[in-house]
């Protein structure tokens, strides 16, 4: 097994490290102490079924290490935790050649017509359509999703509602014209039925079993259309 197959495993577990130094704190981490305490804390590299066999043990999956202080915040809603901190965004780390990850890109370019059948709906539809796209800035890239505010022929107006801080030439609610080509995936999230998503649905099928539950809440989708 080489070295880069193995995810790490951290024993305590990294939820439980941070909820008990927020309450010996007696009030909420910072951003900073949170990423302190898990660069401090002890882990193992196991291959990731074992991290998922220790998920289903444990019964909950532990923190993603690369989205730390996301997840805390996230966590700390669902243990009514107050006051409520900003979680910011949370990134997926991708392989542009990944063939999988591919695939949810031609999807999302053959279903577009779809997409902008489920934009013709009614304005008093509640419906929120995001389009994902690639924002570059020198030295930075990420696949953003973006807020639809307009659509034509020829592509999407989009506006960023959550932004990297790498990124320097963007900022929040600049909003950016994606021609069709350049759509990376869609989605539409009607009252919990999602259309479209199609990376979302890939990131999904690579969870272990026990996590899919806390996926579906975090994105607030019970049924996958």
């Amino acid at each position: 097994m080489q070295d880069d197959a193995l995810v790490p495993l951290f024993v305590p577990a990294l939820c439980t490290l941070l909820v008990a130094a927020e309450d010996a704190k007696g009030q909420p981490l910072d951003e900073a102490e949170v990423l302190a305490i898990r660069d401090g804390a002890a882990v193992m590299m196991l291959p990731p079924d074992a991290i998922a066999k220790m998920a289903e043990r444990r019964g909950y999956a532990d923190i993603d290490p690369a989205n730390c202080w996301y997840d805390w915040q996230m966590l700390r809603r669902e243990l009514g935790r107050k006051p409520d901190l900003d979680p910011g965004a949370r990134f997926t780390f991708v392989d542009d050649a990944d063939p999988e990850f591919l695939e949810t890109i031609e999807r999302a370019q053959q279903t577009l017509g779809a997409f902008r059948g489920l934009l013709s709906r009614p304005r008093e539809d509640p419906a929120t359509p995001l389009v994902k796209a690639l924002l570059q800035d020198p030295g930075y890239r990420a696949y953003l999703w973006l807020i639809v505010v307009d659509a034509d022929a020829d592509g999407f107006v989009g506006e960023i509602f959550e932004l990297p801080g790498d990124f320097t030439e963007y900022a929040l609610q600049d909003r950016v014209t994606v021609a069709n080509a350049d759509v990376m995936d869609w989605m539409v999230n009607d009252a919990g039925t999602l259309h479209g998503g199609f990376s979302l649905r890939l990131a999904r099928s690579r969870l272990p079993p026990a996590e899919r539950d806390a996926f579906d809440r975090h994105v607030g989708v019970h049924t996958y259309a």
